[in-house]
């Protein structure tokens, strides 16, 4: 049978089948539980709501558990293979994952990393789908991935994650790239946040 909620496959008769459902359909219902560690890098937090860093330099345990994060996302995203190895080794990306906790459950993801193939597009250029070729500058940091638990969409999480995270990496956000092509929601997200244009940065 396939589960209306969570759209996973598995044989109600099976009980190890029914199990990896349980936990699966309780991650993408409810979010990623993702209790309180001695080592978490909290950065921002309001009430029940918190968000932490994780990078390459992170205890292992933080970086598992990014990964379990991102693989949930990247379920629910046109994304193209894995987002998130907790195995990936420190390069000059310096690949930061910012998490959204809340109530113990992980329920947004943003990733930033630094790009050096940058161009800069007005919102008309873009319309028009004049094409720009990317230049080998200075590196940025550059917004490769969002993600929001449908159940916390339309409540600023992702807003919230770019502007602390911003704050964290010390960097104005009209300096921040983005990584193209858009979802749907992802071109709307950047509309809100850059209208005057926005840097792609790869």
């Amino acid at each position: 049978m396939k589960c209306p909620d969570c759209h996973m496959s598995y044989a109600e008769d099976i009980l190890d089948d029914r199990m990896v459902h349980r936990k699966y359909h309780d991650e993408i219902v409810n979010g990623i539980p993702a209790r309180q560690m001695k080592s978490d890098n909290t950065i921002w937090q309001n009430g029940d709501d918190r968000i932490i860093v994780v990078n390459a330099f992170s205890p292992r345990a933080q970086r598992v558990r990014a990964e379990r994060v991102g693989r949930v996302a990247n379920n629910e995203m046109p994304y193209d293979g894995s987002i998130y190895s907790a195995c990936e080794q420190p390069d000059d990306r310096e690949i930061h994952l910012f998490i959204y906790l809340s109530r113990n459950r992980a329920v947004g993801l943003s990733i930033i990393e630094k790009r050096s193939e940058i161009c800069h597009y007005t919102w008309d250029e873009y319309d028009q789908h004049i094409q720009k070729e990317l230049v080998e500058k200075e590196s940025i940091w550059s917004l490769g991935f969002t993600w929001v638990h449908k159940k916390h969409r339309r409540y600023s999480v992702a807003k919230i994650l770019l502007l602390e995270a911003t704050r964290y990496l010390e960097v104005c956000i009209k300096d921040v790239g983005v990584y193209t092509p858009f979802s749907e929601d992802g071109e709307a997200f950047t509309r809100a946040i850059f209208s005057d244009g926005f840097l792609i940065a790869k």
